[in-house]
């Protein structure tokens, strides 16, 4: 990357966005990384344009493992950054708008946008911003307008009705009850000649709960499982959710009717309330082990933590006695079933956990 001209915030977003596609082990640097690379160093105007538009590194790395369709994997540290795609490195170069000679973090973003079937764009489309808003603002914060006349296009286009924020699913610091499974070992679920799904660990927060399910490869997997819908844009219509049979369906029936499921697509990050409730995945686990024998000498293991909200609660705040259903289906490898949840012991565990009233 010698001989370009950045100047300090850029060269930092540059060296971000190298180092997070390398960590995420994907083959090149593309121009989505670029846009992470900005947002993760954005300062003064820039970091006032990404809340403006709600981006933070959480739900960027969200957007970009969606569009990419999980064709890479996670790599150990030491990596080697890949190189970068035709459309980051045409970003790269160009004279800065302001005149200076040294590109800033505002002419790099503008190259990511100037294609709209770049990644850049794509993500944020993902996010729901409108490209010729965003491409304006990067336009003006390239240019180097005086802060009074970006505060009022800012004013002008800020739709917020407050600031966007995780307001639902566990707190980084909220603690946890650990629910306990009979005889305290992971309960099977579903089985198949091929895979086995079990729950392995069951907890609590104050306005919550945590799942921890399983599979098991028993042999070879015509499709590998995927633990969330595919999410496809269409234009004049949203974003629609398409079920493949090689995604693993979950559902938690409450026992006042309500159903959540993994198939809505329900996202955590996000400003509204999600009715009447969530199922989002929080995180998910791979291991491949090498076992001493010949007729299955490979096992593919995948755990995955799921957070559901909210716990069941009745109209006074009590726990609700009954119980929640969990059922699991996987229709690539004809695995599925269900297993009753102990509700109340669920909310009388989160009830535990929240402060008491005066």
């Amino acid at each position: 990357m010698t001989g370009l001209q950045l100047d300090a915030g850029a060269r930092m977003a540059l060296d971000v966005a190298l180092g997070t596609a390398g960590a995420m082990g994907d083959e090149r640097c593309g121009t989505e990384y670029l846009l992470f690379g900005a947002v993760a160093t954005a300062s003064g105007d820039m970091s006032e344009l990404c809340e403006l538009f709600a981006l933070d590194t959480a739900r960027l790395e969200r957007a970009i493992v969606a569009i990419r369709g999980h064709r890479f994997e996670p790599v150990a540290e030491g990596h080697v950054d890949p190189p970068m795609s035709p459309r980051a490195e045409l970003s790269l170069h160009g004279r800065s708008l302001s005149g200076s000679d040294r590109r800033s973090s505002f002419d790099l973003l503008l190259g990511c946008l100037g294609d709209p079937r770049s990644g850049a764009a794509t993500v944020l489309r993902h996010l729901g911003v409108r490209l010729g808003e965003i491409r304006r603002l990067v336009e003006l914060g390239a240019a180097r307008l005086d802060k009074q006349e970006v505060e009022n296009l800012i004013s002008a286009l800020d739709r917020r009705n407050r600031t966007h924020y995780s307001w639902w699913g566990p707190d980084t610091d909220a603690a946890v009850a650990r629910v306990s499974l009979p005889n305290h070992r992971p309960v099977l679920i579903a089985r198949s000649s091929t895979a086995e799904i079990t729950l392995d660990a069951l907890v609590a927060g104050p306005d919550g709960f945590g799942l921890t399910v399983t599979v098991t490869s028993l042999g070879d997997w015509v499709l590998p499982p995927i633990w969330e819908s595919i999410e496809v844009l269409s234009p004049g219509v949203g974003v629609e959710h398409r079920l493949l049979p090689e995604v693993v369906t979950i559902d938690l029936r409450y026992p006042d009717g309500t159903n959540l499921s993994n198939r809505d697509g329900s996202q955590r990050w996000r400003a509204d309330v999600p009715t009447p409730g969530a199922l989002v995945r929080l995180g998910t686990r791979k291991v491949i082990e090498d076992r001493n024998d010949r007729r299955r000498p490979v096992r593919h293991v995948e755990s995955t933590e799921w957070w559901a909200w909210p716990v069941p609660i009745d109209g006074t705040q009590a726990p609700t006695a009954g119980m929640i259903e969990l059922e699991v289906q996987w229709p690539a490898e004809a695995a599925g079933g269900s297993i009753m949840l102990n509700g109340a012991e669920i909310a009388a565990r989160a009830a535990s956990l929240r402060p008491s009233a005066d």
